[in-house]
C-alpha cells in the first residue's frame, strides 16, 4: 500500500489521493447497511487517470473498487483496501444531431443528461428513483433500470458503444474501429475464451433456457448471461457483460447510450383494490398495452405515506389486502393518448366492484406529482419512523406476472414469521419487480441471527418456489453474494466464475462482490448506527443530498459529515484505551471541525434533496452555537455590532473603500497575494479586483412615494445592498424605486433602516441569541409598516427575505425581490422580450422559497433564451466567499463551462453571491431588477 500511495501521489498529487483517517471514513460512506474504511482513496478525473491506478494496483497486488455516487444499496461500493472515487471534473459528453445517442462521461449525474436530451425531446432509458444523485457509471455499472423503464430500455438494451479499462490497465473503446483492431490483436486469447465459452452455454440447453427466462424478468443477481446467448462476438459479449458487473471485470470509462423517446403527453391515476389477487390480474391484462408505468403499493405502504395531502382518510379502514396500482400512460400526441386512455379504462371498467378508492386518469400535472410523491416517499417513509440505531435495508426481487400475487402474500407471511411488523412491499409492477423496506439492528448476535434466517427464507422463497429474481434492479452486491449460486445452480455459477477469472486473474477488482465463497458474506462488516444527535439520527445515508453540496470533494458532503459523528460516537461509546483506537478518535475530533464545521455552506439545501428531510446546515449552526457559547468575548462584540449597525454598516464600507484604496496604491495583484497570507494564517477577509466599490450613502436611502390612494410596498434595503454597490449602475435601491414609479406602487422606507438585519451574519457564526435579536427587531418593523400584513414587504436579496419570514408578528408577506417582481410588477409593465441570452443564477434561498420559480418566471419574461449556471450553491453563504473563499471557488470550479455564448453579464437576486460569481464565471453578476428596470415601461393607461 505504501507503494501504491507514493505512486499515486508522484502522478496525480496529493489532493487526489487521501490517506487521512478521518477523510477516508467519511469518503467510505455508503448508502448500503455495510461498512468498510479504506486505506487510501483515490479521486480521479479522467480515463488515463484510472489506467495508471489499475496498473499500479495491479504491481501491488491491492484490490480496488470504483465508486460512482455511492447510492447503491446492496454493499458493492465499499473497500478496506484502495477506493477509486469518480470525480465531478470528469463531466464530458456528446449527443446525436438527432439526440438519439448520447456518449458520456461515468461521472456524470442521471438526472443532468436528461436535462441535455430535454430540447429533443429524448431521455436515457433507465429511470432509477436515484437518478437526481445517482451517477452514469453506476447506473451501467449496477444496471440499474426504475419505475418507467422495465427491461427494455434498461443498460443492457439501449447500450450502442462503451469504453473500458481493464485489470491489465488495457483500454478498449467499442466506437473506435483502430480501438477494436488493436485489442482483438492484443487480447485474441481473452476474445477467443469468451467466444468459447458463450457457444457452450448455448449448447447447453437446460442452461439456455434458464438464462432467458431470467431475463424476461428484471435480473441483476450475478453477471448478465444474457450476453453470451445474445452475442457471438467477442467484444460486443465485453461490452455487455460489463453492464451490471458491478466494477468486478473492469472500468466504464465512457458509454453512449442509444436514447428512447420523451412522450410529450401523459395521464395518470392511483387505483386501490381491495384484494391482491385483483391488482394483479388487472396488471396481467395491462402488460399487453405500451403503458408507461404500474407503481404497486401493499397497505402497509398506503398507511406509510398517508399524510400526504392526496391520500384518503380512512386507509386504516382499508381491507388487509389492499393493494394500489398508479398508473400512467403516455402517447407521443394527443390521439395516441386518447386511444390508449380508451383501452385502459376499457380494462379497469371490469374492476369497479373491487376499487376501494381510485383518481381516475388525469393529464392535471399536479394531481400526477402529488402522485408520483406519494410512491416516491414510501421508502424515506420507513426510514423516518425507524428506531435509532437500525438502519434501512431495501431488498428487490422480481416474479414472472403470473406468480406476483403469490410472492406478494408470501413476503407478508415471511415479515410476520420473523417479526418485521413495519415491513411495506411497493414496486414495479409490470416488470413484476418488488421492493420490500423494512429496519434492522445489528448490534448483537440474535439480530444478526434473525436476518440470516429471514433472508434465507426469502432466498428459497424467490429463487427456488418462484424462480424469480433475487436482484431485480440493486445489483448482486456483498448482500447477496452468498445466494447467487443459489439462484443459478452450479452450471450458471461456474460459468460466472470463469468469467470472473478471465477478466481478472489476480482477483483485485472489488473482490468479494457477486462472487464470493463466504456463505455468511451478508453478515460481516455490517453498519452500526449510533445515537448522535436526534437532528441527525434518522439520516439513513442515502446521498440523496450530495449533488446540492458545494463542499463535495472539497471536504465533506451531509452525508458524510453525518456519518463521521456517527463514528465519533461509537468511538466515544467503546471508551477506546487501545494507542490505535485512541489515534482515531483524535484524527475523528481534530479533522471535524474543518471538514465538517468550518467549510460547510449551511444553507440547508441539503434538506431540500432529503429523503426524511434532515437540514445537516442547521445542525452543523447548532455545533458552531455550543462553540460559541463558550467565547464570551466573541458573544460581546457580537452584541456590540448588532446595538450599533449603523456604525458597524458604516465601517464595512470605509473597508471596502480602502481595501479599493491599497489596490490602486500598491497594485492589485501584490494586495491580493498579501491578503491572500493573511487570510490563510488569521482568516481576516480575502481581497480579490472582484470585490465591488463600497455603496455611497446617498444611494442607501430612497426617497418615499407621496400619495395615500396608491398601493404601498414596504421596502428593506438588504444590508449587502446597503455597503456593496451593484455592479450595474444605478443602485439596486433606485432601480426598485424607478419600477415602483412606473408600476403606480409607493415605496415605505423604514426610517431606522440603517439598523435592521435579518440576523443572518450572527446566526451562521452560532450567534442565534444575537441574531434573534435582530431577527425580531427586523419582524417589528415589519408588522408595523406593514399594517399587520395589509402591505407587501420586499427584501431585495434572497437570503434575508428567506431569513425574515414572520414566525408570530402580524401576518405580513415577506417576498424576495423576484417574487415580488412576478406578483406586483409584471401585471403592471409594459415589457418587450428579447432573444439574447440571459444567464441566471438562482440562488438557495430562492430554491428554499418556491424552488426558483419567480426567478425563472420573471427572466422568460425579459427574454426567450434562459439559461442557469447549472450550480446548486455557489459556497459564499453570506460572508464566507470573504473569509473561506477556497469554499466559493470550489462550488465555482465548473461555472463558466455553461456559460452561453454571446454572454456578458449574468444575473441574480443575492449581491454576495453575485460578488462570488463575477469573480469565477468571467462575466459581471448583478441583481434581474437592473435588466427588468431596463427593459420595463410603465403601461399605457
Amino acid at each position: 500500500m505504501e507503494a501504491f500511495i507514493d505512486a499515486m501521489t508522484a502522478v496525480l498529487g496529493r489532493e487526489q489521493v487521501i490517506t487521512d483517517y478521518a477523510l477516508r471514513y467519511a469518503l467510505g460512506t455508503d448508502a448500503s447497511f455495510y461498512r468498510l474504511t479504506p486505506q487510501c482513496v483515490v479521486l480521479v478525473k479522467s480515463a488515463e487517470q484510472v489506467q495508471k491506478v489499475v496498473v499500479s494496483a495491479a504491481e501491488n497486488r491491492l484490490a480496488i473498487t470504483f465508486r460512482a455516487a455511492g447510492t447503491s444499496l446492496s454493499g458493492q461500493a465499499i473497500s478496506d483496501s484502495v477506493l477509486v472515487l469518480l470525480s465531478d471534473d470528469w463531466q464530458d459528453y456528446k449527443v446525436a444531431e438527432d439526440g438519439s445517442w448520447i456518449s458520456l462521461s461515468p461521472s456524470l449525474i442521471g438526472a443532468r443528461v436528461n436535462r441535455i436530451l430535454a430540447p429533443y425531446g429524448r431521455k436515457i432509458g433507465p429511470d432509477p428513483a436515484s437518478i437526481n444523485s445517482c451517477k452514469i457509471g453506476g447506473i451501467a455499472a449496477n444496471n440499474a433500470s426504475g419505475m418507467c423503464c422495465g427491461v427494455k430500455h434498461n443498460s443492457y438494451h439501449t447500450l450502442k458503444d462503451m469504453a473500458i479499462i481493464f485489470a491489465d490497465g488495457s483500454y478498449l473503446d467499442t466506437a473506435d474501429k483502430n480501438s477494436k483492431a488493436a485489442f482483438r490483436q492484443s487480447h485474441k486469447d481473452l476474445l477467443t475464451a469468451l467466444e468459447q465459452l458463450a457457444q457452450r452455454v448455448r449448447e447447453n440447453e437446460a442452461l439456455s433456457t434458464r438464462i432467458a427466462h431470467k431475463y424476461r424478468l428484471k435480473n441483476t443477481t450475478g453477471y448478465g448471461l444474457n450476453a453470451l446467448v445474445d452475442h457471438h462476438d467477442g467484444i460486443e459479449i465485453i461490452k455487455h457483460l460489463m453492464i451490471g458487473s458491478e466494477g468486478t471485470l473492469g472500468f466504464i470509462a465512457n458509454i453512449t447510450y442509444n436514447t428512447v423517446v420523451e412522450p410529450a403527453f401523459k395521464r395518470t391515476g392511483l387505483f386501490t383494490f381491495a384484494d391482491v389477487d385483483s391488482a394483479c390480474v388487472l396488471i396481467e391484462q395491462l402488460s399487453a398495452l405500451p403503458i408507461a408505468a404500474v407503481e404497486m403499493l401493499d397497505k402497509r405502504a398506503l398507511l406509510s405515506v398517508q399524510q400526504h395531502a392526496v391520500m384518503p382518510q380512512n386507509v386504516a379502514d382499508f381491507p388487509s389486502e389492499a393493494t394500489a396500482l398508479l398508473i400512467e400512460i403516455s402517447g407521443e400526441n394527443q390521439q395516441a393518448l386518447d386511444e390508449l386512455d380508451n383501452a385502459v379504462n376499457a380494462i379497469l371498467a371490469q374492476y369497479q366492484s373491487q376499487l376501494v378508492h381510485h383518481y381516475p386518469l388525469s393529464d392535471d400535472i399536479e394531481l400526477a406529482q402529488a402522485l408520483w410523491n406519494v410512491r416516491k416517499g414510501t421508502f424515506p417513509a420507513v426510514g423516518a419512523v425507524r428506531e435509532t440505531g437500525t438502519t434501512v435495508i431495501i431488498e428487490d426481487v422480481a416474479f414472472a406476472l403470473a406468480d406476483l400475487s403469490r410472492g406478494i402474500k408470501a413476503l407478508h407471511q415471511l415479515f410476520d414469521k420473523h417479526g418485521y411488523s413495519e415491513a411495506i412491499i411497493f414496486g414495479h409492477a409490470l416488470a413484476g419487480n418488488l421492493h420490500f423496506v423494512f429496519t434492522q439492528a445489528f448490534d448483537s448476535p440474535e439480530q444478526l441471527q434473525r436476518y440470516d434466517e429471514f433472508m434465507a427464507d426469502v432466498a428459497h422463497l424467490v429463487a427456488v418456489e418462484l424462480k424469480g429474481s433475487l436482484k431485480a434492479e440493486h445489483g448482486t452486491g456483498r448482500n447477496m453474494a452468498p445466494f447467487v449460486a443459489l439462484e443459478w445452480g452450479d452450471e450458471g455459477y461456474a460459468v460466472m466464475q470463469q468469467i470472473k477469472q478471465l477478466f481478472d486473474k489476480q482477483g483485485i477488482l472489488n473482490p468479494g462482490v457477486i462472487i464470493n465463497g463466504d456463505p455468511r458474506a451478508h453478515l460481516q462488516h455490517v453498519k452500526t448506527m449510533p445515537a448522535s444527535d436526534i437532528q441527525i439520527d434518522k439520516c439513513i445515508e442515502c446521498g440523496f443530498c450530495e449533488p446540492v453540496c458545494p463542499s463535495k470533494e472539497y471536504t465533506l458532503t451531509p452525508r458524510q459529515r453525518i456519518s463521521l459523528k456517527r463514528h465519533e460516537q461509537q468511538l466515544l461509546d467503546e471508551r477506546p484505551t487501545h494507542p490505535d483506537a485512541v489515534g482515531r478518535l483524535f484524527a475523528v475530533q481534530q479533522g471535524y471541525q474543518h471538514l465538517a464545521i468550518d467549510s460547510c455552506a449551511a444553507t440547508g439545501l441539503c434538506a431540500t434533496r432529503c429523503p426524511v428531510g434532515i437540514d445537516t446546515g442547521a445542525y452543523i449552526k447548532s455545533l458552531r452555537v455550543k462553540q460559541m457559547n463558550a467565547k464570551p468575548v466573541i458573544t460581546k462584540i457580537a452584541n456590540w455590532t448588532a446595538n450599533h449597525f449603523a456604525m458597524t454598516s458604516a465601517l464595512a464600507r470605509v473597508g471596502v473603500r480602502g481595501a479599493h484604496l491599497s489596490a490602486r496604491l500598491l497594485g492589485a495583484q501584490r494586495l491580493e497575494g498579501f491578503s491572500a497570507q493573511l487570510q490563510r494564517r488569521f482568516g481576516t477577509p480575502l481581497y480579490y479586483s472582484a470585490w465591488p466599490e463600497a455603496q455611497h450613502t446617498e444611494q442607501r436611502r430612497v426617497k418615499v412615494n407621496g400619495g395615500e390612494a396608491r398601493d404601498k410596498v414596504v421596502y428593506v434595503p438588504s444590508c449587502a445592498n446597503r455597503i456593496f454597490a451593484n455592479a450595474a449602475e444605478p443602485s439596486i435601491q433606485q432601480r426598485l424605486q424607478r419600477l415602483c414609479d412606473k408600476a403606480g406602487l409607493s415605496l415605505v422606507i423604514p426610517e431606522e433602516v440603517t439598523e435592521l438585519c435579518c440576523g443572518m451574519p450572527w446566526q451562521s457564526r452560532g450567534l442565534s441569541e444575537v441574531a434573534m435579536q435582530k431577527q425580531q427587531q427586523l419582524q417589528q418593523t415589519i408588522a408595523r409598516l406593514s399594517e399587520g400584513g395589509r402591505w407587501p414587504v420586499v427584501i431585495d436579496a434572497s437570503p434575508c427575505a428567506l431569513q425574515s419570514q414572520p414566525q408570530e408578528l402580524g401576518g405580513a408577506r415577506v417576498l424576495d425581490s423576484m417574487g415580488f417582481a412576478c406578483e406586483y410588477l409584471l401585471p403592471r409593465l409594459a415589457i418587450e422580450p428579447s432573444s439574447e441570452p440571459l444567464w441566471l443564477h438562482i440562488t438557495c434561498s430562492s430554491q428554499h422559497l418556491d424552488g426558483g420559480v419567480a426567478m425563472l418566471t420573471l427572466a422568460r419574461a425579459l427574454s426567450s433564451k434562459v439559461s442557469t449556471t447549472e450550480v446548486s450553491c455557489c459556497g459564499f453563504a453570506g460572508d464566507k466567499g470573504f473569509t473561506h473563499p477556497q469554499l466559493n471557488e470550489h462550488a465555482l470550479r465548473h461555472v463558466s463551462a455553461n456559460k452561453p455564448k454571446g454572454c456578458s453579464v449574468g444575473y441574480s437576486n443575492s449581491r454576495t453571491c453575485e460578488i462570488g460569481l463575477t469573480r469565477h464565471s468571467g462575466v459581471i453578476f448583478s441583481s434581474l431588477l437592473a435588466l427588468l428596470d431596463e427593459r420595463a415601461a410603465a403601461l399605457a393607461s
